[in-house]
């Protein structure tokens, strides 16, 4: 079906290919590179509101353990309100940043497919889609969410049955194993029965099958105008037969960027702990703490969009893949060569 191609902007000639895992890499972070400056635009309009907010309240103190601590160490019963504090304002600010950073996805999903169509990126029009597909993306999240949540729950359960039952147990761990390994080198015998044989006697195999399964969801409502349900059962079909390449490419790409992101973190916040230590505190002050979590803010805002980045153009990959997206593209090239083949001159 190539409907959802032909209702976009041709992509570009250099993304109107089937890409491998490393061009799939190179091709986001060329784009990245290329564009960091956007990308930092638009990544500090939804991401510097949420850490500023974090970055406020650590600086109050407001994290600060050293008198929980004081007190569980002089066996004095800890002090309820405190606790209380702690998990209302670990619960606000997750709240906040989680709402911000789905706006932030969508932000840079947004920007990445203007850039793959060759439409050069305006920051008012990308907060317009951006803002005009919230609400789905935010819905859809919450389905995909509470999926999770009921498949945790059905593994957790198989598992515990597995573990009352321990010869059961040995069996499923023994078929999950010698399913894999007859997938992995049998592929003529890839069968659907053996394909649910493995995720539902790997532990936890559910849940980590489908969170791969339905991990394009989010393009298919920014990108595609698809609803909650919906856009799960589009991103069933495009990772159908692609999930370890899908999964793979996704792992990697969250692996640069937290060493990147962790890297200006790590050389601030380390002498502030060895500081601390040597001072003889439990714990940095709460602004020496800010002072961290800020600079975890600035490396995000430049070099989190990455990943992102990474997602749209594997979206982008797999309607290759599956849809032919890039068939305009292959049939003039075709086209162009059989014209040139034809204006030759005859040999003889």
């Amino acid at each position: 079906m190539l409907t959802s191609a032909t209702q976009e902007p041709q992509l570009e000639p250099r993304y109107r290919r089937v890409l491998s895992f490393g061009d799939l890499l190179d091709e986001s972070i060329g784009l990245f590179r290329r564009h960091w400056a956007v990308f930092a635009m638009v990544s500090a309009v939804w991401l510097i509101p949420p850490g500023l907010l974090t970055v406020l309240v650590t600086a109050s103190g407001a994290f600060s353990t050293t008198a929980l601590v004081g007190q569980i160490e002089t066996g004095v019963e800890p002090d309820l309100s405190t606790i209380g504090r702690f998990i209302v304002l670990f619960a606000l600010i997750y709240v906040v940043s989680a709402l911000f950073f789905l706006a932030w996805t969508t932000a840079v999903v947004v920007t990445t497919d203007e850039y793959a169509h060759a439409i050069e990126p305006k920051l008012t029009r990308v907060l317009g889609r951006t803002l005009r597909r919230y609400l789905p993306a935010l819905l859809s999240g919450l389905v995909y969410a509470l999926a999770m949540i009921v498949l945790v729950m059905v593994a957790t359960a198989i598992v515990v049955l597995f573990v009352i039952a321990f010869p059961v147990s040995v069996i499923a761990i023994l078929a999950a194993i010698a399913g894999g390994l007859f997938w992995a080198f049998q592929p003529r015998a890839r069968s659907t029965w053996l394909k649910w044989l493995i995720i539902v006697t790997a532990p936890f195999g559910l849940p980590i099958y489908f969170a791969g399964t339905w991990s394009m969801y989010l393009c298919a409502v920014v990108l595609e105008r698809r609803g909650p349900i919906d856009s799960l059962r589009r991103s069933m079909q495009l990772v159908d037969r692609h999930w370890f390449r899908v999964v793979a490419i996704l792992f990697v790409a969250g692996m640069i960027v937290s060493i990147l992101q962790s890297a200006p973190s790590l050389l601030v916040q380390l002498p502030i702990r060895i500081s601390a230590a040597l001072r003889g505190q439990l714990e940095p002050s709460g602004p020496e703490l800010a002072a961290g979590t800020a600079v975890g803010v600035a490396a995000q805002v430049l070099f989190a969009s990455m990943a992102p980045i990474v997602y749209a153009m594997l979206f982008v990959d797999l309607r290759n893949r599956r849809e032919g997206t890039d068939l305009a593209e292959r049939l003039s090239r075709l086209e162009s060569e059989s014209a040139v083949g034809s204006s030759a001159p005859a040999d003889g």
